[in-house]
């Protein structure tokens, strides 16, 4: 069973800066910066990167056949906290 999360935007993104996220759990806060890239194939593609880590994740959003992520947790069960967080941020207007 998936651990309960929850999204913070920190920081919107603009035009010369990224964004900030947060991704909480109840033992840990994860932050990362994020701008949104071209995506040709549909969707909405995104930059994220975890902050205190080198991981760099190329995220698609959309719909359910639009999302991907370079991820491990993606690559094993075809979900990942990385486009839940951001389609929550896109549902509700904020990215």
């Amino acid at each position: 069973m998936a651990q309960d999360r929850s999204i913070r935007l920190i920081r919107a993104p603009g035009t010369d800066a990224p964004g900030v996220f947060a991704i909480d759990t109840k033992k840990e806060s994860s932050f990362y910066v994020f701008h949104e890239i071209p995506c040709a194939i549909g969707g909405r593609g995104f930059a994220v990167h975890r902050l205190g880590l080198s991981d760099l994740y190329h995220v698609r959003i959309g719909s359910r056949s639009e999302c991907s992520c370079e991820c491990l947790g993606f690559l094993a069960n075809g979900n990942c906290k990385h486009i839940l967080g951001l389609l929550a941020l896109a549902e509700h207007g904020l990215i």
